[in-house]
């Protein structure tokens, strides 16, 4: 007989035994090690015992934790952390790594649609049209919006693709095939529901800022469907729920006489805006406007459709020129010592004052008139201050050196020692110096990294400005930006950059010469290329006292290094996202071109 203290302790292990059974899970991997359990000890139970984290002793210290790593938040060696926090001095603070850089929140892109049906059977049409598209996504996305490609299938599985097809098989009711096309182009809309549906031939044709596409990103009025004055069918914002009942209403007025879905749907539905931010090339337009071009699609359909691609490439160009009146501004603090390191950054701004290539540069977009044509013998103002000037009328390129980098050019020397670091030099030169106009002598490096971020990725800096990298440019002499980079561009400004490949020899010799400061020497001006060379071979090494001295130039430039990593981390971010909405869309953006 068991007795009676015995069988109490025997009910409580079996108790306390079940307990951890009830409350525990097989480890599916080592908490250790990582790797997967495998053997007896894949059956054993653990515990999972609560966490002890968020109770604080008071004869501890208290800790923060570090904020979990998001998704899509690395590119390289850039690495990023997206938080509205992002304005503080030092990242290292928020995210308890000194390589994530705090970023700024991504901005929500609104949808702008448009509707394409390929000319199946005619490849020299397809390749104009793909052109045009690209164009078109490029021109949208550079704007703040995010381009989708609709086609015939995405109309059939809306719900009132049926009633459509009915009134089309009614022998009493005239359906024309522009008017399918038209009933097709918004059953696709319907379809996916709220955003913008634009034609593909219709275009933002004015700064990122400007008033009637801060309008637009900010979202559709949700009682009634917009439509802009002078536009036709160009442009459309409305909600999925208006959409549908206003293709309801059309379905109801089809007859014989109707054309268009602008002719059936109510003009109740509508709310009309005025707009002389976009530019509808609709064939009327440009028979009206450009009567040359019009002649040549009527001609060579291919080969007028191509030129009308590079006309509005022209104009998003010309645009792009006129909304910056006081011209580029390349930022060159310490001119004496930095001619070869924003080299490229200059090569950038002479291809931005360049005239498109264009059969006819005399030509304005038809929202602009009266527009300031460009003109090779009077290009866009080129400066090259020492200081960022805060201002919209001018459009700035900073081109941000590694403290390291500096270091070995002010002292002409790759052999930077911390001696010379600590004794012989200032804190954050760079910042201090670009900052100096705008915030004076006397404050310190903690508040210049704020304002200097705000002067990149602030809601007023979009657009005004690109910031790049010495390190992720190219160091050689008469060297242009690689075309990946150019490309990258192309879709942050809105249109094509003319290459060096445009220009004859002459040019280019003249171009490389200009890029070059007069006071510095010839020999000088080399000894930079070399020194930006072995700088940049420092960042790459993992040569132990290579990677000592560029962290001490790092330590002791603290706020230099803060913002040469968030413009690092904010253009990777920006490729990042790009390329995942490509990617997305790539089965989707309509025919392919021409290789």
């Amino acid at each position: 007989m068991v007795p009676h203290r015995s069988g109490t302790l025997l009910a409580i292990i079996i108790f306390v035994g079940l307990l951890l059974f009830i409350f525990s899970s097989p480890p599916s991997t080592d908490p250790a090690t990582g790797e997967p359990v495998s053997g007896p000890a894949k059956y054993v139970p653990r515990p999972q015992l609560p966490s002890w984290g968020g109770i604080h002793f008071p004869f501890q210290p208290s800790a923060h934790v570090r904020p979990k790593e998001q998704k899509n938040s690395t590119s390289g060696e850039s690495k990023w952390y997206s938080d509205w926090t992002w304005l503080y001095p030092f990242s290292s603070s928020i995210t308890l790594d000194e390589n994530r850089s705090v970023l700024p929140p991504l901005a929500d892109r609104p949808v702008v649609y448009t509707y394409y049906e390929p000319n199946k059977g005619n490849g020299e049409n397809e390749d104009a049209d793909a052109r045009m598209l690209l164009a078109w996504r490029r021109a949208w996305y550079a704007k703040g919006f995010r381009p989708v490609i609709l086609s015939h299938a995405e109309a059939m599985d809306n719900q009132l693709y049926e009633a459509v097809q009915r009134i089309k098989q009614d022998p009493t009711k005239k359906f024309s095939p522009e008017l399918e096309s038209d009933f097709f182009r918004w059953l696709a809309w319907g379809q996916m529901g709220t955003g913008l549906l634009a034609d593909w031939r219709c275009f933002p044709m004015a700064k990122y800022d400007d008033e009637l596409l801060s309008y637009l990103r900010r979202g559709a009025v949700p009682t009634h469907i917009t439509r802009f004055d002078h536009l036709g069918n160009g442009l459309f914002a409305g909600e999925s729920n208006e959409i549908n009942e206003a293709i309801k209403e059309a379905i109801r007025q089809v007859d014989e006489h109707s054309n268009s879905m602008l002719e059936l749907i109510p003009a109740e539905h509508f709310k009309t805006e005025k707009s002389t931010s976009l530019a509808f090339y609709s064939p009327s337009m440009i028979t009206n406007q450009y009567p040359m071009l019009a002649e040549k699609i009527v001609s060579s359909p291919s080969e007028g459709k191509r030129a009308l691609v590079d006309m509005v490439n022209s104009h998003l160009h010309n645009t792009f020129q006129n909304s910056f009146p006081a011209g580029i501004a390349v930022l060159k603090p310490f001119p004496e010592k930095t001619t070869a390191l924003i080299e490229p950054s200059l090569r950038l701004a002479k291809a931005l004052v360049r005239c498109a290539e264009s059969a006819d540069l005399s030509t304005c977009p038809p929202n602009i008139p009266a527009c300031h044509v460009c003109s090779p013998s009077n290009p866009v103002r080129i400066s090259q201050p020492a200081q960022y000037k805060n201002t919209t009328h001018v459009f700035t390129i900073g081109t941000l050196p590694h403290p390291y980098t500096l270091l070995s050019l002010q002292q002409n020397s790759e052999e930077v020692t911390t001696r010379h670091i600590r004794r012989e030099t200032a804190r954050d030169p760079w910042l201090t110096e670009v900052t100096k106009e705008l915030l004076g002598d006397e404050m310190g490096g903690f508040s210049r990294s704020s304002v200097l971020k705000n002067a990149v990725a602030g809601e007023m800096a979009i657009g005004n400005s690109v910031w790049l990298t010495v390190e992720s440019l190219p160091s050689k002499a008469g060297e242009s930006l690689p075309p990946d980079s150019l490309d990258e561009l192309e879709w942050q400004l809105g249109f094509k950059i003319p290459r060096d490949d445009q220009t004859d020899a002459k040019k280019e010799e003249e171009a490389r010469k200009s890029v070059t400061d007069p006071n510095p020497s010839k020999a000088g001006i080399e000894r930079e290329y070399e020194l930006l060379d072995k700088a940049r071979e420092v960042m790459k090494t993992k040569d132990v006292n290579r990677i000592g001295i560029k962290d001490v130039a790092e330590a002791w430039n603290l706020a230099d290094t803060e913002v040469w990593r968030f413009v690092r981390a904010y253009r990777a971010r920006s490729i990042v996202e790009r390329k995942k909405w490509e990617e997305e869309e790539k089965y989707f953006a309509g025919p392919k071109l021409a290789v």
